[in-house]
């Protein structure tokens, strides 16, 4: 990877909230501070620094009316709409970029490869038809994307495919070691990092995040892994959003509480 590699535009608090989060029918709870949230899915940070990732409707009726009280995805507190966010995000392509623009930076690009016929982009759209040409740590990353109302990229996530519990400890473990150099190797020391979670952290449908990265442009890298049904996954979520490292990223991992869980 020879480009800057980096993250999403979500809509963050003027101050960091941190509150009591339930599940969906309400029987399990858990605190955690208020990140971001892109309307579909909402970001967490739990009290052992942990970013956690996973899709609004895992969450209470309550708890998603919050969430969505706090911003919407195209606006400020003021009501004036956002402009489209700008800066490098993967290869060539920059935060801000249209869709037709993505597609054509994604046609010239040497780090990535498709096998799927032009004549069907308009059907498939662009998630997961595109895939990084060399492997990383044996694995190849497939590119997904997320954008504003007005179809500006705001979001990229290189996502490798999910692999079996046996590949956890091995194929998957050696994809992160791997992202976890090159993307030090980009942008230098995580400003929080924690070691490879053990399976027994994941859960279906929830992207744990192990490393934060800051680029120049104060936009933000995350280094996750998560579950999808029975397969493991690791992705890199890349925003223009600045994500702000909490002071207990200094404590060591082993000690670092580990007393709260995300909803089912």
């Amino acid at each position: 990877m020879r480009a800057a590699i980096l993250l999403l535009l979500t809509t963050l608090p003027l101050v960091a909230i941190d509150r009591s989060w339930r599940s969906t029918d309400g029987n399990r709870s858990f605190r955690a501070e208020f990140v971001s949230s892109d309307g579909v899915r909402v970001t967490l940070k739990r009290s052992d620094s942990r970013i956690i990732t996973f899709r609004l409707d895992k969450l209470h009726d309550d708890d998603r009316s919050w969430v969505r009280s706090q911003r919407s995805p195209s606006s400020g507190r003021s009501g004036k709409v956002r402009p489209a966010p700008k800066g490098t995000a993967f290869d060539t392509l920059e935060f801000g970029d249209s869709r037709k623009t993505v597609e054509d930076k994604l046609k010239a690009s040497e780090l990535v490869s498709t096998s799927v016929a032009e004549t069907l982009f308009g059907r498939t759209g662009l998630n997961g038809i595109y895939k990084t040409s060399a492997t990383i740590g044996g694995l190849h990353c497939f590119l997904y994307f997320d954008w504003t109302r007005d179809g500006a990229l705001r979001e990229v996530i290189l996502q490798t495919q999910p692999v079996s519990k046996s590949q956890y400890g091995t194929l998957l473990k050696a994809n992160w070691q791997e992202l976890t150099s090159l993307l030090g190797k980009l942008h230098g020391n995580p400003a929080q990092h924690a070691p490879y979670p053990v399976q027994s952290d994941l859960q279906d449908g929830l992207l744990l995040g192990s490393h934060l990265w800051h680029t120049e442009d104060k936009h933000s890298v995350l280094l996750c892994t998560g579950q999808e049904a029975n397969g493991y996954l690791v992705a890199v979520r890349i925003t223009s959003a600045y994500i702000a490292p909490t002071p207990t990223t200094t404590v060591p991992p082993a000690r670092a509480k580990r007393s709260m869980t995300a909803p089912r």
